[in-house]
């Protein structure tokens, strides 16, 4: 996996930096309270495929996955995005939405 902003490869960052795996949770976060307006959805599993379709182009307008892209690599995205829906859901839930921009 690529960050199209920043021109390095994640696989050869600094696994002790955490600053990259929070701006890719950040990503992800802005991804999802972009494209989800309502929290009628329990979980990520919940969401239409439609709306997943949109918050994975949102997340790959800023990186971009190896040709090689496997099997293992989709279920830790997928995993991710699972991740940072529920907290966005607990977010909204305990603090109230946003308001939008």
């Amino acid at each position: 996996m690529v960050n199209k902003n920043k021109d390095e490869s994640v696989r050869n960052a600094n696994v002790h930096d955490l600053r990259e795996h929070f701006e890719f949770v950040h990503v992800i976060a802005v991804a999802i309270g972009n494209n989800c307006p309502t929290i009628e959805w329990r979980s990520w599993e919940n969401v239409p495929g439609n709306v997943k379709k949109v918050v994975m182009d949102e997340l790959l307008c800023k990186y971009t996955l190896d040709d090689d892209t496997n099997e293992q690599l989709m279920k830790l995205l997928y995993d991710a995005l699972e991740g940072g829906y529920n907290r966005w859901h607990y977010e909204v839930l305990r603090n109230g939405p946003r308001p939008s921009k």
